[in-house]
C-alpha cells in the first residue's frame, strides 16, 4: 500500500514519512511551493531503496501521481504561541483590521486547501487532514488572539466540510489534530514526541469508519469537539 504524504517540507511530514518507512511501506511525499524539496527526503531515499518517491508541486497544476491507497495532509503551519493577554481587553481588537484577519486566515488555510484539491484527483481510499483544536470555539478561554482565532477556526471548518464532502464521493476520510510536539530534544518535556506523533496519525488514519461520519480525533485516537 502506498501512502501520499503532503506537506512533507515540514517536521510533521517528514515525521509521517518516516514512521510509514519504518514499516516497510512505500511513500510518496509531495512538496508544495514555495517550499522545496529538503535534503532530509533524500537521505531517507537512501536509506530506504525503492519505497520512497517525491515531487514538488503548486496549488492549481496538478502532477500525475502513481495509484495511493492512503494520504495524510499535513500542510498546516506550526501555530505561533499567543502572547500573554494586554492589560488593556481591548487592545488587540482595536489593532485589528480585516485585512490583517483575511492575511493570517489565508496564510493558515491555503496550503491545506491545494492538498485536499489535490487528493481529490489522487483518490485514495482514505485520507487524514491534519486540523489545529485552536480552530475549536469552545477551546477558546483567552481573551486576545483575534486574528489567529479566526484563521485556525476557518481551516478546521474547512477541514470538516471537505472531510464530508470526501466521505461522501467514497473517500474514508478523518480529521487529525497532531497537538503540541516537540521539534528537538530540548523542547519541552509536555510536549509529545513528533515520532510517536506521526506514528499515531498513522493509526487513526487506518482505523477510521468509512460508513460513519468524519471524525476529529488527536494522534492518540481521542474524539475532539469540533
Amino acid at each position: 500500500m502506498t501512502m501520499l504524504i503532503l506537506g512533507a517540507h515540514g517536521p510533521l511530514g517528514l515525521a509521517c514519512v518516516r514512521a510509514v518507512l519504518a514499516t516497510g511501506g512505500a511513500v510518496v511525499a509531495g512538496v508544495q511551493a514555495p517550499h522545496r524539496l529538503p535534503p532530509a527526503l533524500q537521505d531517507l531515499r537512501d536509506e530506504h531503496p525503492g519505497q520512497l518517491a517525491s515531487f514538488a508541486w503548486k496549488a492549481g497544476s496538478w502532477p500525475p501521481l502513481p495509484a495511493v491507497t492512503r494520504a495524510i495532509i499535513a500542510e498546516l503551519p506550526i501555530p505561533p504561541t499567543q502572547l500573554d493577554e494586554s492589560d488593556d481587553p481591548a487592545a488587540d481588537l482595536r489593532a485589528l483590521s480585516p485585512e490583517r484577519a483575511l492575511a493570517e486566515s489565508q496564510a493558515v488555510v491555503a496550503g491545506t486547501l491545494a492538498a485536499i484539491q489535490l487528493v481529490t484527483q489522487a483518490r485514495p481510499a482514505r485520507v487524514l487532514i491534519q486540523a489545529s483544536w485552536l480552530g475549536v470555539t469552545g477551546e477558546k478561554i483567552r481573551g486576545g488572539g483575534y486574528a489567529l482565532g479566526m484563521a485556525y477556526a476557518a481551516h478546521l471548518m474547512l477541514a470538516r466540510t471537505a472531510a464530508l464532502d470526501l466521505q461522501r464521493g467514497g473517500i474514508a476520510t478523518v480529521v487529525g489534530n497532531a497537538g503540541r510536539y516537540r521539534l528537538d530534544m530540548s523542547g519541552p518535556g509536555f510536549h509529545a514526541d513528533i515520532d510517536d506523533v506521526a506514528r499515531g496519525l498513522v493509526a487513526v488514519l487506518d482505523a477510521c469508519d468509512p460508513e460513519a461520519e468524519p471524525e476529529f480525533r488527536d494522534w492518540r485516537g481521542t474524539i475532539r469537539r469540533w
